[in-house]
């Protein structure tokens, strides 16, 4: 089964993806800041990463920059949800190692979760 953490501080949000990637064939991992997003993708080695930007206690493009900086967790695949859609915040992403980014403002979470499976498939087909 597929293992994804999904890092977001919106628990109404956090729970409708949840139970949708969940239904979608998903093991399903909630986070809730920064630090437990890191601490959770360390411990459980997920095949992914959804992250979203703004989150208390570290946001998501330094929780980007700690996983990237880490060996273990530097090739997981990390899809970035960010409300702020300006082009410096999205060059922060992608600087940081986001593998991909999506404006929620625009996505459905069945958009979310078909661009999540895009992600996988073109990392499944690097390695």
């Amino acid at each position: 089964m597929t293992k994804i953490v999904i890092a977001e501080d919106d628990k109404l949000l956090s729970g409708s993806l949840v139970s949708s990637f969940t239904e979608a064939g998903f093991e399903t991992h909630p986070a809730y800041d920064g630090e437990e997003a890191i601490a959770k993708i360390k411990e459980i080695k997920p095949d992914i990463a959804l992250l979203d930007v703004m989150m208390p206690k570290l946001d998501g493009i330094g929780v980007l920059w700690e996983l990237k900086a880490n060996a273990e967790s530097a090739s997981i695949p990390v899809v970035v949800l960010t409300n702020m859609a300006d082009m410096e915040t999205i060059s922060k992403i992608m600087d940081a190692g986001g593998t991909d980014y999506l404006l929620k403002s625009d996505q459905s979470i069945e958009q979310i979760i078909a661009k999540v499976q895009q992600v996988l498939a073109r990392s499944k087909a690097v390695k």
